[in-house]
């Protein structure tokens, strides 16, 4: 699989954009893994790495459904 990292990037802005923060500066670090800005962008913002690097919008979806299941149900739960 290979990864456009110029479609990463724009991802990544738009998500910023669109919370209204920054983005981070650099996706990859200098060993070619997920550099540690954006590893706290997104576990501080809920943006899912899938979503960045491949476009894969399933794993957000389920973060999503799983928190609102927490707040409506006040727990646990598929």
């Amino acid at each position: 699989m290979t990864i456009d990292y110029t479609s990463a990037e724009a991802r990544l802005s738009f998500y910023a954009d669109t919370i209204g923060v920054e983005a981070p500066k650099r996706l990859v670090c200098d060993q070619g893994a997920p550099a540690p800005e954006l590893l706290t962008f997104c576990d501080r913002y809920g943006a899912s790495l899938d979503w960045v690097f491949l476009g894969d919008v399933r794993a957000m979806i389920r973060d999503s459904y799983k928190v609102a299941r927490e707040r409506r149900f006040g727990g646990g739960g598929a």
